[in-house]
């Protein structure tokens, strides 16, 4: 594993009729991207869940339509995220935990909205952890045996793309092609794993380097750089955001891109 050279931490705040009203309606839905100043990134990510508080379905009808449905104890939630190169945050803060993991995010984001800084407050000190941002190195091809890798075992990345569990279900679904194969007579098991391999090696080593050069997860991003040059593409990252979300038709190649960018081959 590369270190990138990058801290996160992470927090939950409990969706509440409060903190939803602390958040503009824009960000309610989906997933939202912060560049803040001084090279501070942000996520902000609202989940909601179709049972309530109690554990109880939203829709009465819900247990019907879902067949083996399972409660579990995850009730509707904001996640805020910041990140940025490990030089910006105090030395040790991946060993804070609670509330002076919170006082450290909020103490890198006093120019923030209040709102914004309010949702730490609000945050669950037990749920908030930091951690670094690590990715993984290219290997090269190796002879196949009955065990091979897939998902992060074999090419972890940074969220910097948003496609690691896309990815590792790829993988999934690319070794099982291969193992139906291989049980049907076509081919050895030996060989399906070896032909999943050389499928997945090219695309899993092409996504992780994007991943990486993606939304700030690399201290070597221009956003972080001193000076007029870290101006630079900051202003340069909020103008595409902003022009992307306000035309319809930038819009639209947006999303093409996220769908076909990396995206693995045939497999």
């Amino acid at each position: 594993m590369t270190d990138t050279g990058i801290t996160s931490i992470a927090t939950k705040t409990p969706l509440t009729a409060h903190t939803r009203a602390l958040l503009a309606d824009e960000v309610v839905n989906g997933l939202s991207l912060i560049f803040g100043d001084g090279g501070m990134m942000g996520m902000l990510h609202v989940m909601e869940f179709p049972w309530d508080a109690d554990g109880r379905p939203k829709n009465a009808a819900l247990p019907d339509t879902w067949p083996g449905l399972q409660f579990d104890n995850t009730r509707d939630y904001i996640n805020l995220s910041i990140w940025s190169t490990d030089d910006r945050f105090p030395a040790g803060i991946r060993q804070l935990r609670g509330n002076d993991l919170i006082r450290a995010a909020l103490d890198a984001t006093t120019g923030w909205h209040p709102r914004l800084r309010r949702l730490f407050e609000l945050s669950d000190p037990d749920a908030a952890f930091a951690l670094r941002i690590a990715t993984s190195a290219p290997v090269p091809a190796w002879t196949p045996t009955t065990v091979t890798l897939l998902g992060d075992a074999i090419h972890t990345m940074t969220p910097g793309q948003g496609v690691g569990a896309n990815t590792a279900l790829w993988d999934a679904a690319t070794l099982c092609r291969e193992l139906v194969a291989a049980a049907a007579g076509q081919k050895d098991i030996v060989t399906a794993i070896g032909d999943y391999e050389a499928r997945m090696l090219p695309y899993g080593t092409a996504l992780v380097a994007d991943s990486l050069h993606n939304n700030g997860t690399s201290a070597e991003d221009s956003l972080y750089e001193a000076g007029i040059g870290g101006e630079l593409a900051l202003g340069g990252a909020r103008a595409h955001f902003f022009l992307t979300g306000k035309i319809p038709a930038l819009r639209r190649k947006f999303l093409a891109d996220l769908r076909t960018t990396g995206t693995p081959g045939n497999g």
